[in-house]
């Protein structure tokens, strides 16, 4: 069988989860091809299409990014030329499955983990059996639609094929460039933030395996090792949800024989609660490079009830300061834009917050309720979205479609999302914020968000392999977010 996977752009990052899914196919013989329809046009795209003769054709779609994969797929699939099966997978698919199957072009979706499933999918297509009947799958097949129940999660990692990212690197060359090449050690996440997509997933797979899984650390080593013999490579990025909970052992493990055999750093994502004085300075000693750990919300009171966080600030003052006392570079993560009353003083207080506490760059997104989320129901339920269909937007974390007091509150919001870590590291800024928030200049603020995110990620945390190389991808990245901002 021959498979395209389409994706509009990488905007930097490796879709991990179709190179996982490439690895798997060209397992069983299946020919596997990627392509980045902004990098080709709507002209090149349906050349591309036409020299590769698909049989099957796969987005995996973020809610972004939804419109613009389904209109894609809308203008393909009237070529009469062709006759593909469109499959869509990800995060917006998985949980809107019973809403995406009746859109028009769309004949199948995979729910959760498609390691196992799409290519066993793909299979039932080559030899004509009931592809239909896939576990994982709602089908749409001869104007009838079937649903298939949730397989079990892939229990042992390691026996996993390592992601594909010659397929990744094909699509995107700029990406193969960029030093910060990521990993993930585990899968799953046992909290239960409402804005996150762990604790609805976790209802769905329950008694399907486990909820955390994790590969052994010498299995990552292994791939760590092959991704530096062949690609360009400065930083070690374990993207795991939180990287703390790990098994006993595993973390000092990790850590020696990175340093021993790989002898790069490493960025990896952290929760402040999980935060211990030996275990920083293990990492520490073993290459720990950055830290980028959720704070989101300066008012506990918000933070426990709407986005059930409930890590007390004095904690997450005591895990700011054992970073700094070991010389870890940290990054917070922060959530503005929440659905409350008085929105705009609550981000004041996450604002002052993170001032008090000192990293080494304040990132933050305006909240987005993604659909299936239980803050997607708590804004329904006490008013602050105007339907239950929330807005599409390309950029969910930096635009607000929740209803405020007014419009000038909701600008002043996505004006302080702009500004915000400009003024943590420039704390005289903080007497002119309420002035600067005011003013209708979000779009000129979009201008110094994204050039202090560039300036931040690549000069204050990490570093460029090659300043020439990397620089055309970055570049690339900043003024395709200013338009779509």
């Amino acid at each position: 069988m021959k498979i395209l996977f389409i994706q509009p752009e990488s905007t930097m990052h490796e879709r991990m989860g179709l190179m996982y899914l490439s690895s798997n196919l060209k397992a069983k013989n299946h020919e596997v091809h990627m392509v980045l329809a902004d990098s080709f046009g709507p002209e090149g795209l349906v050349q591309e299409v036409e020299r590769f003769c698909p049989d099957i054709i796969g987005y995996s779609v973020m809610t972004s990014e939804l419109e613009t994969v389904l209109a894609i797929n809308r203008a393909l699939k009237s070529n009469s030329k062709w006759k593909f099966l469109s499959v869509f997978g990800g995060p917006h698919p998985t949980f809107a499955p019973d809403e995406m199957i009746k859109r028009e072009g769309v004949d199948a979706i995979c729910v959760g983990e498609g390691d196992l499933a799409f290519p066993e999918f793909c299979n039932q297509v080559e030899r004509g059996e009931d592809f239909w009947s896939t576990s994982n799958f709602l089908v749409n097949h001869e104007g009838k639609i079937f649903k298939n129940p949730i397989g079990p999660l892939v229990e042992n990692l390691d026996d996993l094929l390592f992601p594909d990212r010659e397929m990744m690197y094909g699509a995107d060359p700029n990406l193969r460039e960029n030093g910060r090449k990521m990993f993930f050690g585990s899968r799953g996440c046992p909290y239960l933030c409402t804005y996150c997509f762990n604790a609805e997933y976790n209802k769905m797979t329950k008694g399907q395996g486990d909820v955390m899984r994790h590969r052994s650390p010498e299995n990552v080593i292994e791939e760590v090792l092959k991704v530096k013999e062949r690609y360009p490579m400065n930083t070690v990025w374990v993207d795991d949800d939180t990287f703390l909970i790990k098994p006993k052992g595993w973390i000092a493990k990790f850590c020696g024989l990175l340093k021993e055999q790989v002898g790069l750093p490493f960025d990896i994502n952290i929760r402040p609660d999980l935060v211990k004085d030996d275990v920083i300075s293990d990492m520490k000693e073993g290459g720990l490079n950055s830290i980028w750990m959720g704070v989101e919300c300066g008012d506990e009171q918000i933070a426990g009830k709407v986005l059930k966080r409930h890590t007390p600030n004095q904690r997450i003052h005591r895990a700011a300061d054992v970073l700094k006392r070991h010389k870890v570079k940290f990054v917070t993560q922060n959530m503005m834009g929440l659905p409350v009353d008085q929105a705009f003083e609550a981000d004041l207080k996450t604002l002052d917050f993170n001032i008090a506490l000192g990293p080494t760059y304040a990132w933050s997104s305006i909240l987005y309720p993604f659909p299936g989320t239980e803050v997607y129901r708590y804004a329904l339920e006490n008013g602050y979205l105007e339907t239950k269909e929330v807005p599409i937007l390309e950029t969910t974390r930096v635009s607000s479609s929740l209803k405020f007091a007014s419009k000038a509150e909701a600008r002043r919001i996505e004006n302080l999302h702009k500004l915000f870590g400009i003024i943590v590291n420039f704390p005289f800024l903080r007497k002119y914020c309420e002035i600067l928030c005011e003013l209708p200049l979000t779009k000129v603020y979009g201008v110094f968000y994204y050039l202090w995110y560039g300036y931040s990620l690549k000069i204050k945390l990490d570093s460029f392999v090659s300043i020439r190389k990397e620089m055309v991808g970055f570049i690339g990245i900043f003024f395709r977010m200013l338009r779509k901002t």
